[in-house]
């Protein structure tokens, strides 16, 4: 790694242990490791229990590892579900809660979770106005949804991740149309698309971030670093944007 390629930001990391999957569970160390072998500066960390088992429980999952990593510059990010009694009394109550625990994002999994992204306005709202950019994968939401969450609540940063090269279309439409839509790096195996955004003027919009947890992290560091990108928009994308989605410039 060199000046260009250290000091990434890696906006998608996932603690836990997927049950298909015959990788250790990824921990604390794992997380550090990855920090290490990658001259990370940061990352945000969800936890898979949230998306698997235990939307709410799993937060506290994400927040133990963001706390012990935190000097590396390790940030969580919480699930949010409906609120439900027995579940969630209030997504007021929940953001509110992670702003005081120093969550960086939330993400929703409504495809997995089977809910109507509609019926969370009020987790939009609160984002929205404490600046908490929400995050989700593409296979989790309709295009159309995405884009009428992003329009309604047009300050609200929206990461859509696991976008694959299928989606470029459709990808285009919902960039070009809201400012606060971003795209991560994870699966996004479009040859030279990367390339295609940042001579399209939408560099700011692309987030680097590997999946590590459930990909192979050298898939996205490949993807950025041997990219046609020079030096200036290589740093806006592995850094600087989380940056500013996550710490508010202060990373």
């Amino acid at each position: 790694m060199d000046e260009i390629t250290s000091g990434w930001f890696d906006a998608r990391v996932v603690t836990g242990a997927h049950p298909a999957s015959l990788q250790p569970a990824t921990d604390r160390e794992a997380v550090a490791a990855h920090l290490d072998r990658f001259e990370l500066s940061g990352a945000l960390v969800s936890a898979m229990a949230s998306w698997l088992h235990d939307p709410i429980g799993g937060n506290a999952e994400a927040s133990t590892i963001a706390h012990s990593l935190a000097d590396r510059g390790v940030l969580a990010c919480w699930t949010a579900v409906p609120a439900t009694p027995g579940e969630l009394d209030s997504l007021t109550a929940l953001v509110e809660h992670a702003v005081n625990e120093g969550v960086a994002a939330f993400r929703i999994h409504p495809a997995s979770h089977g809910f109507s992204p509609s019926l969370l306005d009020e987790l939009y709202a609160g984002l929205q106005a404490n600046r908490l950019p929400l995050c989700i994968d593409a296979a989790e939401i309709t295009w159309p949804d995405l884009t009428t969450i992003a329009t309604r609540y047009p300050e609200l940063p929206i990461v859509i991740s696991n976008v694959g090269y299928r989606k470029l279309r459709e990808l285009w439409a919902a960039l070009d149309g809201h400012s606060n839509i971003y795209v991560d790096l994870v699966d996004f195996a479009a040859h030279q698309g990367v390339e295609w955004l940042a001579a399209n003027h939408l560099a700011d919009r692309l987030v680097f971030a590997t999946g590590f947890g459930l990909r192979d992290p050298g898939e996205s560091v490949v993807r950025l670093a041997w990219s046609g990108l020079d030096d200036a928009t290589v740093r806006l994308v592995g850094a600087e944007t989380a940056g500013r989605l996550f710490t508010g410039g202060q990373s």
